[in-house]
């Protein structure tokens, strides 16, 4: 009875004046659950080891979940395939390409194919490239727009201090769905600045609009023709095999060379990687029949 007229009086007011109000406060009480010991009311709170038990296993769950995501895009991350390893190493130089597309094109356009091929031939084990913005530097500096002969060749080269320049020209643009690009490129160095692997060479060959090259001593050459039309079955099959080693970029489209062939930038670089690879690979057959001449002769 004492906790009931306590509880009266907490809802009652607490100067209650007559017997009616501790009376109602009493019958309000009355028609509630009987009380229990007050530890019983309060809700458990769960032991120390117990919270700690929880939580283990909470990051446990966070882990797994984190994995399970991991599991989908690692794959994917490493699908794409090795980059390609040159017979020797050396720095490289891209010249701006000239034009035999027949199209007319801004000088920036010419430049994004040359800067283009500078990122795929950094991505060369063994291969470093000079930037293009350095290149059209030593030219500025030289007087010159374009690289007509071997002389102008060897003095960008010195100018820069580079083993060998890449100059090249583009044969073929067309930049609507399904696209197209060629472009014809020759690997220009001096011996004196390669190592020993590099065979002397006269350099022949032709690459641009009025661009002969006469040898006025050893060169080497290496000579890639690039024809990237995508109506060509050939051509198609390489590009969705470099852009399914590329799905960060073409993720959700199917099939995934839809993107290169929608967008002509990223098919130019497609047609970059491709023109390294095939130099990458002239290359390597070239030092190795060096290399197998030299064997027999001694």
């Amino acid at each position: 009875m004492k906790r009931i007229v306590r509880m009266g009086d907490i809802r009652t007011s607490p100067i209650a004046k007559s017997h009616r109000q501790d009376a109602m406060a009493t019958v309000f009480v009355s028609d509630r659950r009987p009380a229990t010991r007050r530890a019983d009311r309060s809700p458990r709170v769960p032991s120390k080891g117990f919270r700690r038990h929880l939580r283990s296993v909470r990051l446990a769950g966070l882990i797994l979940l984190a994995g399970s995501f991991g599991c989908k895009t690692e794959p994917d991350r490493l699908s794409g395939p090795s980059a390609p390893a040159a017979p020797y190493a050396a720095v490289l130089m891209v010249a701006p390409f000239t034009n035999e597309s027949g199209v007319d094109m801004r000088p920036d356009l010419r430049a994004s194919v040359s800067d283009k091929l500078v990122t795929s031939l950094n991505a060369v084990d063994g291969w470093q490239a000079v930037p293009l913005n350095r290149t059209l530097q030593a030219m500025q500096q030289l007087g010159l727009g374009e690289i007509r002969s071997v002389d102008e060749a060897r003095a960008v080269l010195q100018a820069v201090g580079a083993d060998g320049i890449i100059v090249g020209t583009i044969t073929a643009w067309d930049p609507y769905d399904p696209p197209t690009f060629g472009a014809n490129i020759l690997l220009v160095a001096d011996e004196a600045e390669l190592q020993s692997s590099f065979e002397s060479r006269r350099l022949t060959g032709r690459t641009g609009d009025g661009m002969t090259l006469e040898s006025q001593s050893p060169r080497t050459l290496t000579d890639v023709v690039g024809d990237y039309d995508a109506t060509r079955h050939d051509v198609r099959q390489h590009a969705r095999d470099y852009a399914r080693s590329h799905s960060d970029v073409t993720g959700g489209f199917d099939p995934p060379e839809r993107y290169y062939l929608m967008v002509f930038d990223r098919w130019l670089d497609f047609a970059a990687d491709q023109l390294v690879d095939a130099m990458v690979s002239k290359e390597q057959a070239r030092v190795s029949r060096v290399d197998a001449s030299r064997s027999s002769t001694r």
